[in-house]
């Protein structure tokens, strides 16, 4: 008896230890799905408060330095809205449990001074086309996170989207107006 009871006990044994191992691998997994959520929101809170940030600090450039009204508005726009948006993202960040501190890239950075070093008569149409570009780019970069699983994120988003969509178009409207301006100058000179 002895000698059937110390097999079948190593094997209950190793069954338990077994299960033991599936819950340890089960909550490691769960906490692993955890953390790249946690990384992923505050990647995207990260990511979209630096994109306000430069927005504002390129909207206050523009507020100073350009000639043309529209531009000086669409700059006081850019940072209304913006400032707008880090006031959501922080509210998020907040729910979460996630610091933001938005900072601005080394690049980002750099990208403002030169902007801010452009002569008075090319700085409107710099700044402009600058802005079509970041409102395309991150159109395209939220387009892809409409269908966040989180849903602050994707509410965010949601609100967002229509918002720099219509700042894009009314970007493209002053560029092309401003071509236009060019092109009846080029043609009176001729």
């Amino acid at each position: 008896m002895k000698k059937l009871c110390i097999p079948v006990l190593a094997v209950v044994m190793m069954a338990c230890g077994q299960r033991g191992k599936e819950a340890r691998h089960d909550s490691t997994e769960t906490r692993e799905e955890m953390t790249r959520t946690e990384e992923k929101e505050g990647s995207f809170l990260e990511r979209m408060a630096a994109f306000d940030l430069k927005q504002i600090r390129l909207g206050e450039v523009a507020v100073q330095r350009a000639t043309d009204d529209r531009v000086k508005k669409f700059g006081s726009d850019m940072i209304k809205q913006h400032t707008a948006s880090t006031l959501l993202l922080q509210d998020i960040a907040h729910k979460e449990g996630v610091n933001l501190v938005p900072e601005l890239s080394r690049n980002d950075q750099d990208e403002v001074g030169l902007l801010n070093e452009k002569n008075k008569d090319d700085f409107d149409r710099a700044y402009i086309r600058r802005m079509v570009h970041e409102q395309k780019m991150m159109i395209e970069r939220l387009n892809k996170d409409t269908n966040d699983k989180d849903t602050a994120i994707r509410s965010y988003v949601q609100k967002t989207l229509p918002v720099l969509d219509a700042s894009m178009t009314e970007a493209n409207k002053i560029l092309e107006d401003m071509r236009k301006q060019m092109n009846n100058r080029n043609i009176s000179h001729d």
